[in-house]
């Protein structure tokens, strides 16, 4: 192994190993496309329910454009089940390659549509199946890609797999960037008309270039010698389910229940800053840009935390830190609602994600100790896809709607808290199925 993060396989025939930077950029673009895709939804979202959705009003087009955000990730489950079941047993890299060109698809699709003027249902019902299509491709994404850096970084695992946040974070600044410039110098109607759109096709962009960088990677070393065990001990037999797979998955879920839900608190932040606050569109996205900077620029402790949990695999500074989450949630949006400026809605999400850091820091690995190699590409992707539907898709639509329901602004802080409860529980009862899995039990 190099003293970078990954170990780049060699390619048969003789060719040259693939570079550990590359190996990062492939196995991480993938989901950095996820993260702008469903930033710059959510950040164009009043002016995507003005063009494609019909409603008497803003609201009730609001609601149909997060409702829309959130049904399509009723498809990850689906796509978790087929491409992670494709991944364990024709390779985390073919996988990949298919899982992005799927993305890129659905993003061309909402780039190119039509507005409801113009086609009537048929743009709604084209941008559900733009967001379906892109729901089935992240369902298989985030489980591949995880595994395959796991599997290049044996003995450095959660800070393989801590990457995947990164690129998160990195994708979320050029994301909200690129909402907060188009904004400054468009016109108001241009922005409302081409804004989103063009912020579409530049993700769009970011397709072919990931399908650049997967292309000819090999699997790790690990997974190839289970597949050829597979092939000698089971010639043209399916591989076997695992005891307890479903324990596996329930138990994933509720391990991403909360760094999903502060995810997708965070992706709301600007409408709750514009529609609760009555903040200028432009301050609250600038707040919530250099939140995201600053995050990024936090990597270095990330990797840190990521390496000390490589060493010792104790996760006591996980539930601390999802305690203190959960102890946080509803005073957060307290201090929000009763100080309503944009640097309040820079300062309270730094402070939350600084807490949330130990929590977050070896997540992704974690999850995948969780599953046992041969069945770690469906078993995270079907945890992770199912915990990001229940408790990410919905997240907006659940906040904008416990806001109108109870007329309390700071409801979107019991959210946080009840994912947090959920995130202890499933620390909890994961201690024993990780520790049997490193000893190579089921």
């Amino acid at each position: 192994m190099s003293d970078g993060t990954l170990v780049a396989g060699e390619v048969p025939g003789g060719a040259p190993p693939i570079s550990a930077a590359r190996m990062i950029l492939a196995a991480t673009i993938g989901n950095a496309l996820e993260y702008y895709d469903f930033q710059a939804y959510a950040f164009f979202a009043t002016e995507i329910a003005a063009t494609f959705f019909p409603g008497h009003t803003p609201t009730a087009r609001l609601l149909l454009t997060f409702g829309t955000f959130g049904v399509s990730f009723l498809a990850r489950p689906v796509g978790a089940v087929v491409l992670g079941t494709y991944a364990d047993r024709q390779g985390r890299a073919r996988c990949m390659m298919l899982a992005v060109a799927l993305m890129t698809l659905g993003c061309l699709m909402i780039t190119l549509m039509p507005g409801y003027r113009s086609i009537g249902l048929v743009a709604p019902l084209g941008i559900l199946l733009a967001r379906l299509i892109q729901g089935f491709s992240l369902g298989g994404e985030f489980g591949s890609s995880t595994a395959f850096m796991m599997e290049h970084g044996i003995g450095r695992e959660a800070r393989s797999a801590s990457w995947q946040a990164t690129s998160q974070l990195a994708a979320s600044v050029l994301a909200i960037g690129v909402a907060w410039s188009l904004q400054a110098l468009l016109p108001a109607d241009l922005f409302g008309r081409w804004g989103f759109r063009i912020a579409f096709a530049i993700g769009t962009m970011m397709g072919p270039v990931g399908l650049l960088l997967r292309r000819g990677l090999e699997e790790a070393p690990v997974f190839r010698a289970q597949q050829e065990q597979e092939r000698r001990h089971e010639p043209g037999a399916k591989p076997r389910r695992e005891p307890g797979t479903v324990a596996g998955v329930l138990i994933a879920m509720g391990l991403v229940a909360l760094g999903t839900g502060q995810t997708y608190l965070t992706v709301y932040l600007p409408t709750y800053a514009t529609t609760q606050l009555h903040l200028h569109a432009s301050r609250a996205l600038g707040a919530v840009l250099m939140l995201y900077v600053v995050m990024l620029l936090l990597t270095p402790v990330r990797l840190f935390l990521a390496d000390r949990f490589d060493r010792t695999h104790n996760i006591a500074p996980m539930l601390v830190s999802c305690l203190v989450l959960l102890a946080s949630g509803y005073p957060s949006f307290m201090l929000l609602h009763a100080f309503p400026s944009a640097f309040m809605l820079f300062l309270l999400p730094v402070l939350l994600n600084v807490i949330a850091l130990p929590y977050l820091s070896p997540l992704q690995a974690y999850m995948g100790m969780v599953f046992p190699l041969r069945h770690r590409g469906v078993g995270l992707s079907v945890g992770y896809a199912a915990g990001v539907a229940l408790f990410g898709g919905f997240a907006p639509f659940i906040n904008t709607w416990l806001v109108a329901r109870t007329g309390d602004a700071r409801s979107p802080g019991l959210f946080l808290a009840a994912t947090a409860s959920l995130t202890v529980a499933a620390l909890l009862a994961s201690r024993s199925r990780v520790a049997a899995q490193a000893r190579g039990q089921p």
